[in-house]
């Protein structure tokens, strides 16, 4: 096998060479090795032979069978020879609850600031976010192909990982320069160097097309409508960064081949970008719970603007987040108003609702509009919803507001008394209802 400098195809066995249940009808054949029985295909050899005589990747054992692979897989299924091997070691990943693919702190220690597609039966949601922050914070090249373990590897999987090693391999799509010059207001400005280098970088670590959308032509939308926003945000601190959050969640939709989704926050993005007011929300100070001064600032808008932006930024990173919260307090004495972001769980590119309020007494209004209506409107809405709940709590009377809980009544045994108990006839059992 060839050692040149290419990208990584990590490969497992156990359910994706070796799979689940019985293949003998589509040529598998069973084997007794390292003291396992395994069901291994020849067709496998051919097909990662061929691959490798292409020369896009490098592959490489990334098994528990580690050395073991070479000494009895690679025959049994024909490679023409032995591949190098990612030691999985099992101790790097410490204690891990179950669920948990305790592989990955193997694989990416091993394959630190290298880019790789890892074959394999077993990804969970964790390794997909670990895998898009290797393309979003550090611009290496990261694609996971997950196997049906019933199934094993198919052709599509490789032609799968061949797309990506092309588009991912050799120069760049797009350099900064090229954005700058896009923008020659921002051409001087450091931090606007830093931020096209790190569009073009992100750029040339996506794959070609997401469901017909080109990763070219979605970077160069996003710097061109949102260049100027994200600039000031990584220019003034340490604060939220709306545009910004917004920008990677369309990158991240891209990376998980969703362009309509990669389009919808692109706009989102946009729409951001056209009031780049910010307020002095530290994200470690205020993200959940912001107190507003009794008498509105000029700040009181944006801050509340930014509050609801920092919980629009947490979903769509993962499907098991379909709702965020946070809380706006106006003066220290003021009722609490709670605001909720939901979105739809199958998908969190859709119009996202923003409720302001309690359970029914809730106003809600979609996301989207709140950035067209601007800040100041979203301090009104704010104040009027914080007066409808103190105007609630003084209508409610207080002996209704403040009655304490009855104490829960106590069984008053009664003294025992012996009779003469009737004689029942036999029932049949219940069925039982488990340990209580």
């Amino acid at each position: 096998m060839s050692g040149t400098a290419k990208p990584w195809l990590l490969l497992d066995i156990d359910g994706v060479l070796n799979p689940t249940g019985d293949h003998a009808d589509r040529g598998f054949t069973a084997h007794h090795l390292h003291g396992y029985r395994v069901q291994l295909s020849r067709e496998h050899g051919r097909m990662l032979n061929e691959l490798d005589r292409e020369g896009l990747v490098d592959l490489r054992w990334a098994t528990t069978w580690n050395h073991a692979a070479n000494a009895y897989v690679a025959p049994a299924v024909g490679l023409t020879g032995p591949l190098p091997v990612l030691v999985i070691d099992r101790a790097l990943a410490g204690p891990v609850p179950f669920g948990v693919n305790w592989k990955a702190a193997s694989v990416l220690a091993e394959a630190d600031g290298v880019p790789f597609a890892w074959l394999d039966d077993f990804l969970t949601d964790a390794d997909r976010r670990w895998a898009e922050a290797r393309v979003l914070d550090n611009g290496v090249p990261t694609l996971l192909v997950p196997v049906d373990p019933a199934v094993g590897l198919l052709p599509d999987h490789l032609d799968q990982v061949r797309s990506w090693a092309r588009s991912t391999s050799g120069p760049g799509v797009l350099t900064g320069g090229e954005l700058l010059r896009r923008t020659p207001h921002l051409s001087a400005d450091p931090v606007a160097r830093e931020r096209a280098d790190w569009f073009a970088r992100t750029c040339n670590a996506l794959p070609d097309r997401a469901a017909g959308l080109d990763r070219r032509d979605l970077t160069v939308s996003l710097w061109d409508r949102c260049a100027s926003a994200v600039t000031a945000e990584h220019g003034g601190g340490s604060g939220v960064r709306p545009t910004d959050e917004f920008v990677r969640q369309s990158f991240r939709r891209f990376l998980r081949g969703d362009g309509a989704a990669a389009t919808v926050w692109a706009d989102r993005a946009a729409l951001r970008a056209a009031r780049p007011e910010r307020g002095d929300v530290a994200h470690a100070k205020d993200s959940y719970r912001l107190v507003l001064g009794e008498t509105p600032d000029r700040d009181a808008g944006p801050r509340i603007q930014l509050l609801v932006d920092s919980a629009v930024a947490d979903l769509g990173i993962s499907p098991d987040i379909q709702r965020t919260h946070r809380s706006i307090q106006l003066g220290p004495s003021g009722p609490l108003v709670q605001v909720s972001v939901r979105a739809d769980r199958r998908d969190t590119s859709s119009d996202l609702t923003v409720a302001f309020g309690h359970d029914g007494q809730a106003e809600r209004v979609p996301y989207d509009q709140l950035l067209r209506d601007g800040p100041d409107a979203l301090y009104e809405r704010v104040t009027r919803v914080s007066r409808s709940v103190a105007e609630l709590h003084e209508r409610r009377p207080a002996a209704v507001a403040y009655l304490p809980r009855p104490a829960a009544r106590r069984h008053q045994q009664q003294p025992y008394q012996p009779t003469t108990a009737a004689v029942r006839p036999p029932t049949s059992p219940q069925p039982s209802r488990g340990r209580r």
